[in-house]
């Protein structure tokens, strides 16, 4: 361990050297081998001169075990890692290299091309599908931007404008989390933790290094196994992981997919979810599928990594309405400021703040609209940059989508603002349904609903039922493609 806390090591991954660190999307892989296999990613990268904290690029057209083993080798190699979607254009990969100051770009062969494309003057590594490497071509820069060493990647989030907006993640920040998260779910060598998210995602840090961390086996799946619930349940089935961190929309798909008197299998005994609101009734769909599993809500923007906790509570969630985000991390301190600048230290709603060595800077302004009830507990009010004004009146279209996601037929809701040319701005909403019979759940029925719960500005002017909601590489709500659909 160094001076600044936990970091993966050539000397922890040997030391669990039979142990399976790698299962799924290729031939069951020991620690012993991951570690060989990164240790030879890092000595190509080091034997090229990159130093300690420059930025490398890792791209995985496939997500096999070459993946991993890349990341692990940039890390070994003490470099700051970049991962890249696969799923986005080169133009776009292209101005992460060049903004971040790439010095090099580890690939698998899948996204050969791909890699070419954006980064066709850099260093580029190519690994096999168990993480050998294959080819080596092109130089490292002569002259690159800072480096800092604490930094042990580089994700991108793009925000409304859909430009990239670099945030660094630091090696303390992940020693605190990771260290936290196996206390949290009581993680051991004995467990088996489902790869879900992309590496562009929080999420699938506590993926790869919660789990390396502790020596558990991490069971990796193509990115076509999350394409539909049947895919996703047949790779569960396989795997048979007792943790999975996914977003709520993952655990519907697979939830829907079950054949109605099918639970989950009793060994997931953990599920964690994130990225958004889970609706309830979803929620109490999971809870009833996997009634001896742990279910934790943990809330938290990509500038802070996971900030408040809470466990879900199997016998209180017929009747309740709403799910808080929480309480803090034991490694966050968290306030909420008014509108006014003042500290809210009582109940009351405001933007949060947290500072502690996950956030970004030391200390992050959120964004978030947070509300403290008198037992302290936090509950998730929206984005301050989605608040709109309709008629003179501020609004949250996060608090519409809740009322909607309360209707027993609704799946999911997405509320977005448009302008329309006779009455100027306007709410619209787009619903996905419990059932696919449509005539059972009509706008006007949902209308009737939202009427009962909110005033009449708040209810929005059009609500289009489709199929599904579009969704972001990371599983989110892709609020810029909801005007498309209908």
């Amino acid at each position: 361990m160094s001076d600044d806390g936990w970091r993966l090591s050539a000397a922890e991954l040997g030391a669990r050297a039979s142990a399976i660190a790698l299962e799924g999307a290729g031939e069951p892989m020991t620690y012993g081998e991951l570690g060989r296999h990164g240790q030879t990613v890092a000595e190509a990268l080091l034997a090229a001169g990159i130093q300690a904290g420059e930025q490398v690029a890792l791209l995985s057209g496939k997500r096999g075990h070459d993946e991993p083993v890349a990341l692990t080798g940039l890390l070994l190699a003490r470099a700051t890692a970049v991962p890249l979607d696969a799923s986005s254009p080169a133009q776009r990969l292209g101005a992460i290299v060049s903004t971040c100051g790439c010095r090099a770009l580890v690939h698998d062969r899948h996204a050969r091309a791909l890699a070419s494309d954006c980064a066709p003057d850099l260093l580029r590594i190519e690994l096999d599908d168990d993480g050998s490497i294959a080819t080596q071509t092109g130089q490292r820069p002569t002259v690159g931007p800072p480096s800092d060493p604490q930094v042990a990647c580089i994700l991108h989030t793009s925000g409304s404008t859909g430009t990239p907006k670099p945030i660094p993640i630091t090696w303390a920040g992940l020693d605190a989390f990771t260290a936290w998260m196996i206390e949290l779910t009581e993680l051991t060598e004995e467990d088996r933790v489902l790869r879900v998210a992309e590496l562009v995602f929080d999420l699938a840090w506590f993926d790869h290094l919660a789990t390396f961390r502790a020596g558990a086996t991490l069971c990796t799946m193509a990115r076509r196994q999350l394409a539909t619930g049947r895919s996703l349940t047949a790779a569960l089935q396989k795997l048979q992981p007792t943790l999975i961190y996914g977003v709520p929309a993952l655990f519907s798909k697979l939830v829907a997919a079950l054949p109605i008197d099918q639970g989950l299998d009793p060994r997931l005994r953990v599920i964690c979810f994130a990225g958004e609101v889970y609706p309830m009734t979803e929620l109490r769909r999971l809870a009833e599928r996997a009634p001896g599993a742990r279910l934790f809500n943990l809330f938290g923007p990509t500038e802070t990594n996971v900030c408040t906790f809470h466990e879900v509570r199997h016998d209180r969630l017929a009747d309740q309405r709403e799910l808080p985000i929480g309480l803090p991390c034991p490694y966050a301190q968290c306030w909420l400021v008014a509108d006014d600048g003042s500290r809210i230290d009582g109940p009351g709603i405001g933007e949060l703040v947290v500072k502690g060595p996950t956030a970004l800077g030391g200390c992050t302004h959120t964004g978030d609209r947070v509300e403290r009830h008198q037992d302290g507990l936090l509950y998730f009010r929206g984005r301050l940059d989605r608040m709109v004004k309709i008629q003179g009146y501020r609004m949250e279209p996060g608090e519409i989508e809740a009322a909607l996601a309360n209707h027993p037929q609704v799946r999911e809701a997405a509320v977005d603002v448009v302008d329309h040319p006779r009455l100027g701005t306007t709410l619209r909403a787009f619903v996905s349904l419990v059932t696919a019979d449509r005539d059972r759940t009509t706008p006007r029925q949902l209308r009737q609903h939202l009427a009962g719960q909110l005033t009449p500005t708040m209810v929005p002017a059009e609500i289009t039922i489709v199929d599904e909601l579009p969704r972001t590489t990371t599983g989110k709500i892709d609020y810029l493609a909801l005007p498309h659909q209908g």
